[in-house]
C-alpha cells in the first residue's frame, strides 16, 4: 500500500488520468458532489516500472473499495483533536461535511481517488468546494510533493474551472452554465499549451485526458439541451464527456440544462 502513497503523493493532478464530475442529487435538493481521478493508468506504469508487470509469487493484489467521511473522523480522533489549538481545532472541524472515496483492484486495473463534499442545497455548493480546497491543502500541509503539483498548468485548469462554473437545481431543472462575467484567459491558454508540448513521450496520453460529467437525480430525466449528453437506461442519470484540453479552450460545450419530468 506504502507504494500507492508514494503514487498519490507524487503523481496525483500531474499523471495522465481522467476526471468525473459527479453530482447526486436527494429529493430534498441536499446531495453529494465528487471530483474523481482515473489514475488506473498510473497504477499499471508503477508496477511495470517496479515489479515488470508480475507480481511476487503468494503475494496478495491490493484491492480497496472504501469511504471517508470527515465527520466520522472528528468522532474517532476526537481526544486528539481537542489537544491543537483553538484556530486548528475550527479549520479541521469546518470540513466536516468533507467525503474521500478510493477503490483500487490491481487484479482488474482499476485505481480512482474522489474528493468532495455533501451539501444541503446546491445553493451551498461554492461554499463546499471551497472546502474541497481547504482538505486538500490541509493534506499537503507539510508535504513539499504534494504542494509541487499544484504547479502543474493541468491541475491549476482542472482546480481553477469552477471559478467560472455556474451551478443551479430547483428539482425541476438542473443548469451547469458559465458565469456571466467570464472571460477565457489566453495567457492561461498559452501557459497549458506549453506544458503539454513539454511533456515529451507522455504528451499524447496527456492529450489523450477525458473530463466526464455525471448528474444522478432522483426523477426521470424528460430531456437535455446539450446534444453530447446521454441519458441512462433508467432515466435518471445523464453523462457527458469530452476530451480534457478542448474542454478548457472551449468550456461552454460541457454547459447544458437538464429538464426533470413532474
Amino acid at each position: 500500500m506504502k507504494r500507492y502513497l508514494f503514487v498519490i503523493a507524487s503523481l496525483f493532478l500531474l499523471s495522465s488520468c481522467n476526471f468525473t464530475e459527479e453530482i447526486t442529487f436527494n429529493e430534498d435538493g441536499s446531495g453529494e458532489f465528487i471530483v474523481s481521478y482515473d489514475m488506473s493508468q498510473v497504477m499499471k506504469t508503477m508496477n511495470e516500472e517496479m515489479g515488470g508487470g508480475e507480481t511476487k509469487e503468494g503475494k496478495e493484489k491490493v484491492k480497496v473499495d472504501s469511504v471517508l467521511y470527515f465527520k466520522d473522523l472528528l468522532v474517532d480522533k476526537a481526544d486528539s483533536i481537542a489537544k491543537l489549538p483553538q484556530e486548528e481545532q475550527d479549520r479541521i472541524k469546518s470540513l466536516e461535511d468533507i467525503v474521500m472515496k478510493m477503490k483500487m483492484d490491481e487484479d482488474k486495473g482499476v485505481f480512482s481517488i474522489g474528493v468532495g463534499s455533501t451539501f444541503k442545497s446546491l445553493a451551498d455548493l461554492p461554499e463546499a468546494l471551497e472546502k474541497i480546497d481547504e482538505a486538500k491543502s490541509f493534506n499537503s500541509k507539510n508535504d513539499q510533493s504534494m504542494a509541487k503539483m499544484g504547479e502543474s498548468e493541468v491541475a491549476k485548469a482542472s482546480e481553477n474551472m469552477f471559478k467560472y462554473i455556474d451551478f443551479s437545481y430547483d428539482g425541476k431543472t438542473f443548469s451547469r452554465s458559465l458565469k456571466a462575467d467570464y472571460e477565457q484567459s489566453t495567457d492561461d491558454l498559452e501557459s497549458l499549451n506549453k506544458e503539454i508540448t513539454q511533456m515529451g513521450e507522455a504528451k499524447d496520453m496527456f492529450e489523450s485526458m477525458s473530463y466526464t460529467l455525471v448528474y444522478n437525480f432522483p426523477k426521470t430525466v424528460k430531456s437535455v439541451t446539450n446534444d453530447n449528453a446521454e441519458i441512462s437506461k433508467d432515466g435518471k442519470t445523464v453523462t457527458l464527456t469530452m476530451n480534457f484540453i478542448e474542454m478548457m479552450k472551449s468550456p461552454e460545450m460541457m454547459t447544458l440544462d437538464v429538464i426533470l419530468e413532474d
